[in-house]
């Protein structure tokens, strides 16, 4: 996908762009490319591999999400900012909160920032030892290619405010995930309201897990990461 391809997809599928979204996503790709030179931040960095997997691919999950109704956006486990720095461009009235253990990446992402003129804030921990002094501070947590369904909804839906939504893009191949995750959303406080599964423009299949917060996440969740891999019993 080139820039032109890129451009007229983008707008085909959300309306009322801000207006400097492109241009600053040019500058989000050029400062990505370069500092992908010095530290591996991600094997997405060939122009149409940007511009296609990267930062199409990493938000089209987020097309039927009604954006206007979400201010408090978390993203665990950013990395080099997808979804939630692209999101934030796009929408540039949410307040991001990005969730990034990684020291280099963190560095990354607050010059990103600085150079993007954008406001967010990168916490440089894990999230399962956040999750209880940021209980329920989010109207949207989401991540990309962080953990298994079962171990990122465990992790993330503390976070997330009653009414609020986690929404977690998944892999083509879902159907191993998602033994028992009814019960366990049940179990943290969740409902799971659906998959949303199309296929984007680049030929990808996209599994969209929406899973709604209806009640107070019992306080012993999440669990250590420790147990968090042993699964549930």
């Amino acid at each position: 996908m080139n820039k032109n391809t890129f451009e007229t997809e983008i707008k085909k599928v959300f309306t009322n762009i801000n207006r400097d979204f492109f241009s600053t996503v040019e500058i989000y790709k050029s400062f990505l490319q370069d500092y992908n030179k010095k530290i591996n931040l991600t094997r997405l960095d060939g122009e149409d591999k940007i511009y296609g997997d990267y930062f199409y691919e990493s938000i089209i999950p987020y097309k039927d999400l009604d954006f206007s109704n979400i201010k408090h956006v978390l993203d665990i486990g950013s990395g080099s900012g997808i979804p939630g720095v692209v999101l934030k461009l796009l929408y540039p009235h949410i307040e991001l909160t990005i969730i990034e253990s990684n020291n280099k990446k963190v560095t990354f992402l607050n010059e990103l920032a600085k150079l993007l003129n954008i406001q967010i804030t990168v916490l440089a921990n894990r999230a399962e030892d956040l999750a209880r002094q940021y209980n329920e501070q989010f109207d949207l947590v989401t991540s990309r290619a962080v953990a298994s369904l079962q171990a990122i909804v465990e992790i993330s839906i503390r976070f997330v405010k009653i009414g609020g939504w986690l929404i977690e893009p998944k892999s083509q191949d879902i159907n191993n995930e998602m033994n028992g995750i009814s019960i366990i959303v049940n179990k943290l406080g969740g409902s799971l309201v659906g998959i949303n599964s199309f296929v984007s423009i680049n030929g990808m299949t996209h599994n969209v897990v929406v899973i709604k917060k209806i009640q107070i996440t019992n306080p012993k969740y999440p669990r250590s990461w420790n147990d968090i891999t042993k699964g549930w019993k």
